[in-house]
């Protein structure tokens, strides 16, 4: 039996490599692996060995004579019968052989025994394997062997189909090799892979550009992350993320992930992430989302321009902000335009329900989590709202729904301007400025000991009120107008205005759901409207049927005009100064004014 480990045999008569043609066949194609072989079996036999494909081209060749090499095989020979028949053939004496008579080279020939193996690939003759004696030793030696050479046929076609296998897997090796380094070379991250000893094995072309490394000279990690980084990194096994901190000038995160092959840990990757790039991200994600502006706020009632003059007053300040309002007030559009006003309006804004997250999860939204810190907790751990906008402005809606337990944690977090995450023990420094929201009177929750009081004080540094939309007058035609014309381009719709019918009855609407329940109501009026105006029937199927059908326009028309002069009265004061401001604003005379209220 011929091992396939003879092939790393030397011989002391080196076998050749012919490369001729255009056109490589399979066979050339692993001359190489091909040349190890017939060089082994040289070694082994002292039997000369010819390979040739299937155009009767020898590949590689032991046969000394330089006349037998760089040609073809004769045509006619017992290698071209060979590859015709797929046949073995095992010639004796081929100057007596009738074989060989037709051969071009019969006069020639100095062979005294050959032995010709078809070479088969995927049933396939690719070439063949020729053995040769051109002495008495050799020929006696394949005579004596004949029956063993002749078995031979089987095992190197497995031998042949074993090397194109390894040449295929190699060259897929390879390719997928290249592909990952191509990939890798491509990100807009840096990529340190490391091995078990924490040496550098290979960084992508971005980080070593970054931190000016050279392939040839790789530092330790240790020097190039700093030994704090890398006391951070070996204190979660190299498994989750680290950061931000500084290197070369840069605000880095690390996310480390093990390369584990078969079960083994065979080293670590590690991902560098531009923490920079990482907000303006986020916020450029938060800008296209919703961009809102006081232009944005829709309303010409005195105590929605009161609410915003207040608003817009205040936004350029630090202040913590207190928004209260009943539900659908439009809190979170103020919040929006103030942080937009703001000096921190190039950060990040971030908004949380307070009332809409399970009193168990709250605190790793807020302050983010290390990894396996609770059952179902991310494998890398969670960044939280505190974190991830700790320069710019966080919006806590809803926030007289916060667990009273959770309400200490977050006062200590604004009072120390840090944070600690979920299972962590390593203080991070934060500096959101804090807009909250809620429906709730939150002096009377202090009161009953159902909100804390230091927190209370520490968000309502500046208070601003939200008026109902049933308080704001004209403003429901005005919003109501806004919605129309968004609407009408979202339905491709072409809907004018509304009926005089439909707008009384939009201003006698009490709205408990506010300015969401407008939206939501004239959406509707514009799917279901048939004509160019929203009509009263359709406003009525969504708000029902109310007695104010039969009010008469001077009765509404009263109405309206008392909600605009009580909100004025309360704007400007009640003392007779005030009065006559009020009266000077609303275009009437002080006695019209008294005339009024006493009616």
């Amino acid at each position: 039996m011929i091992n396939y480990d003879i092939m790393k045999l030397q011989c002391s008569e080196p076998a050749k490599i012919v490369k001729k043609g255009m056109l490589m066949s399979k066979l050339k194609s692993i001359s190489t692996d091909l040349l190890h072989i017939v060089e082994a079996l040289k070694a082994v036999t002292n039997i000369d060995i010819i390979i040739v494909d299937e155009n009767l081209e020898r590949v590689v060749t032991t046969v000394k004579d330089e006349t037998e090499t760089g040609r073809k095989v004769p045509v006619n020979s017992v290698f071209h019968k060979c590859i015709m028949t797929g046949e073995q053939y095992f010639i004796e004496d081929p100057k007596e052989n009738e074989l060989c008579i037709s051969c071009s080279n019969f006069s020639g020939c100095k062979e005294l025994v050959e032995f010709c193996i078809p070479i088969k690939y995927n049933n396939q003759i690719i070439g063949v394997l020729g053995m040769c004696a051109y002495d008495e030793i050799a020929r006696k030696n394949l005579m004596l062997n004949k029956e063993g050479y002749m078995k031979f046929e089987s095992r190197l076609s497995v031998l042949i189909t074993t090397i194109f296998s390894e040449k295929k897997a190699s060259e897929m090796l390879e390719y997928r090799s290249s592909e990952l380094l191509t990939l890798i070379n491509s990100l807009n991250d840096g990529i340190i892979v490391i091995n078990n000893n924490k040496e550098i094995v290979t960084t992508n072309k971005y980080i070593n550009e970054k931190l000016n490394l050279t392939s040839g000279d790789m530092p330790h990690i240790q020097e190039l992350l700093t030994e704090k980084v890398l006391e951070q990194l070996l204190h979660i096994n190299f498994d989750g993320e680290v950061g931000p901190f500084k290197l070369n000038g840069m605000e880095l995160i690390i996310n480390a992930s093990p390369i584990t092959v078969k079960g083994n840990n065979e080293g670590f990757v590690l991902l560098l992430s531009d923490f920079a790039k990482m907000k303006e991200s986020v916020l450029e994600s938060n800008r296209k989302k919703d961009i809102i502006t006081f232009a944005d706020i829709v309303g010409e009632s005195e105590a929605l321009l009161q609410a915003r003059r207040e608003a817009i007053q205040i936004a350029e300040n630090n202040a913590s902000v207190l928004l209260y309002g009943e539900t659908g007030t439009g809190k979170e559009v103020f919040a929006r335009a103030i942080h937009n006003l703001s000096k921190r309006k190039d950060n990040v804004f971030m908004a949380i329900n307070c009332g809409a997250i399970p009193e168990n999860l709250i605190e790793s939204e807020l302050f983010g989590y290390e990894k396996g810190s609770f059952t179902g907790a991310s494998m890398s751990g969670k960044t939280g709202k505190f974190e991830a906008c700790k320069d710019g402005t966080l919006f806590l809606d809803e926030i007289g729904d916060l667990p009273f337990l959770m309400q200490v944690k977050l006062n200590r977090a604004l009072e120390e301007k840090e944070i600690v995450r979920v299972g962590g023990s390593t203080p991070i420094k934060v500096n959101p400025r804090i807009i909250s929201a809620t429906h709730k009177d939150l002096s009377t929750l202090v009161d009953k000991n159902l909100f804390r009081d230091d927190l209370y004080y520490r968000l309502n540094v500046v208070p601003i009120h939200l008026p109902p939309l049933r308080e704001r007058g004209y403003d429901v035609i005005i919003l109501s107008r806004y919605f129309l014309n968004h609407f009408s381009r979202v339905y491709n719709k072409d809907i004018s205005g509304f009926s005089p019918e439909a707008e009384m009855l939009l201003l006698n609407y009490k709205f408990p759901g506010n300015i969401r329940e407008l939206r939501n109501l004239v959406e509707y009026a514009v799917i279901f409207e048939e004509n160019s105006i929203i009509s009263k029937d359709n406003i009525k199927r969504k708000t029902g049927d109310y007695k104010e059908d039969n009010v008469k326009l001077a009765d509404l028309t009263k109405a309206y005009e008392k909600r605009v002069i009580i909100n004025k009265i309360k704007r400007c004061g009640d003392d007779l100064r005030a009065k006559k401001l009020a009266a000077k604003e609303l275009g009437i005379s002080i006695a019209t004014l008294y005339r009024k209220i006493e009616e």
